[in-house]
């Protein structure tokens, strides 16, 4: 199996486990020139794409198990879309230098290894994915990642990038409500995703661009609604961009920013539940 036939496998198979399968060893990279990847993956009934609304729920209500277990079921979808599309990347990209598309490989390999944790866990507790309708978030912006620095200003500045502070809130949050197992889990997946995000800024930065040019070139590289406020949680931890290799001017430009579809209510009620003082 070469790794595009690997890619194209995650994509065209409908079956959830099939999208959790993983090659032995790294498959061998033949290139398939002018190919075209479709933009949806196939999925079966249960894990079809929905435009219904699931709401996360509020972090000072992850007291209660059934709450826990419904973020991690969110979580899930985020990864199944994740695993998907960092393989339509391999297929779309591929004249892309060969220690990106192994990158890439390897970034499918850690979201499924986050994928099982999650699926483990909401199993065991007696639900499984899609019992709850799953968005598609990330299949939304396809026409806005026709480039390789614009997948990677999206993908993994963006959505990666708003995940370092979601992870970290939500393995806060299950800790302080003494859900420790679940609170491993977090810790696991933030751990890769400060990886993820590096990836991300080599290729995106790639041509020269100094940490004061970041921020200006990745606003170069989103359109309009998609803005920066998807790259950050509810609240803000700007030293870990600078720890997923992001420059310090970056972090403050990305705390700083703001649109019309910001909101202070989740961050101040998100301070008051780890006793954190407010502003």
């Amino acid at each position: 199996m070469t790794l595009n036939e690997y890619a194209q496998f995650l994509l065209s198979s409908p079956n959830l486990e099939d999208k959790l399968y993983s090659p032995e060893k790294m498959p061998e990279d033949i290139i398939w020139p002018e190919f075209v990847p479709k933009d949806r993956p196939e999925r079966s009934s249960k894990i079809i794409f929905s435009d219904k609304k699931s709401k996360m729920p509020r972090v000072e209500h992850l007291n209660s198990e059934e709450n826990r277990i419904l973020s991690l079921h969110h979580f899930a979808n985020h990864e199944l879309m994740a695993v998907e599309i960092f393989a339509w990347a391999i297929l779309k990209f591929q004249n892309a230098p060969s220690s990106v598309r192994k990158s890439l490989y390897k970034t499918i390999l850690e979201e499924q290894k986050h994928l099982k944790l999650y699926l483990n866990s909401i199993r065991e507790w007696g639900m499984d994915l899609g019992d709850r309708p799953l968005n598609y978030i990330f299949w939304k912006q396809t026409p806005n990642m026709q480039t390789l620095q614009k997948f990677f200003a999206v993908m993994a500045l963006t959505f990666e990038g708003a995940n370092l502070d979601f992870s970290m809130i939500y393995q806060k949050a299950f800790e302080k409500f003494g859900d420790q197992k679940r609170a491993d889990i977090m810790q696991i997946v933030h751990d890769d995703e400060i990886r993820h995000v590096k990836r991300g800024v080599k290729v995106v930065f790639s041509d020269g661009v100094s940490q004061e040019q970041q921020w200006e070139k990745y606003l170069e590289y989103l359109t309009h609604p998609f803005t920066p406020r998807r790259a950050k949680g509810f609240l803000y931890f700007p030293e870990l961009r600078t720890k997923a290799g992001l420059s310090t001017e970056f972090a403050e430009a990305l705390g700083a920013y703001s649109d019309e579809y910001d909101g202070t209510t989740n961050a101040r009620i998100v301070k008051n539940v780890f006793g954190m003082e407010a502003s």
